[in-house]
């Protein structure tokens, strides 16, 4: 591995991270042994009944061994918090030493990398064996991504040579989260079949969203980084 540029390869890393998100939490849902929140009889695993913490499970809902499916879960969630850091690190150094971008992006790096070990640590708390640790780390990864993005869509939006393009897809993702983040705390309870299902179709869309968003992102600093568009990176 070439690394002159390390900073390339941090958001390769970040296309990686989430690239196999995706991948082993669909194939986490595909064995998972079955039964929902409030219906433990569910062969299976339901898109629209089951959380992704579901997979997670050491033990599904309906009784069974869990463990495959956990593997997949628990490597989704480390490795797409442990790639994403890199790339958290890199990102300030698009912009000038001293500028206001530079401070508002390393703030939004700073909050990043605290998301990211949420999400990873999420690994080592599964909902069936620490629910109180598994609910911290979801409620904050959430909440702090929200203001890491939010942070770095400012930033972009306020220097004048990166493609403002990487911005709106920062938006989207910012105004997903910020919808998913109000679901969370103040949404229907999942005591509910209705309910449920709002709470576990929000959770979907907000986390297919931040993996599909953050690739997006990923890519576009690392053409950025190799085309060298942005005028500071000498």
């Amino acid at each position: 591995m070439n690394l002159t540029n390390w900073k390339k390869w941090a958001y390769i890393l970040n296309m990686v991270g989430c690239a196999q998100f995706i991948l082993f939490t669909f194939i986490g849902m595909l064995l998972y042994t079955g039964g929902t929140y409030n219906d433990h009889t569910i062969p299976g695993y339901s898109f629209f009944l089951n959380f992704f913490s579901d997979i997670g499970r050491t033990v599904s809902h309906s009784g069974e061994s869990n463990f495959v499916a956990f593997v997949f879960f628990s490597t989704a969630f480390f490795f797409v918090g442990i790639l994403l850091i890199p790339s958290f690190l890199a990102f300030p150094h698009f912009f000038d030493k001293g500028s206001i971008e530079h401070w508002i992006s390393l703030g939004g790096s700073i909050l990043g990398i605290f998301s990211a070990f949420c999400f990873s640590a999420i690994t080592f708390a599964p909902s069936d064996i620490h629910r109180a640790a598994h609910i911290l780390f979801v409620y904050a990864g959430f909440l702090i991504g929200f203001f890491a993005s939010f942070l770095y869509l400012i930033s972009i939006f306020l220097d004048k040579t990166y493609p403002k393009k990487y911005g709106y897809n920062l938006m989207v993702f910012s105004v997903i989260l910020a919808l998913y983040l109000v679901l969370l705390f103040a949404g229907p309870s999942i005591e509910t079949t209705s309910g449920l299902i709002i709470q576990v179709t929000g959770q979907k869309i907000v986390l297919y969203t931040f993996a599909i968003c953050l690739f997006i992102h990923g890519y576009g600093a690392w053409t950025i980084e190799k085309e060298g568009i942005v005028s500071n990176l000498a």
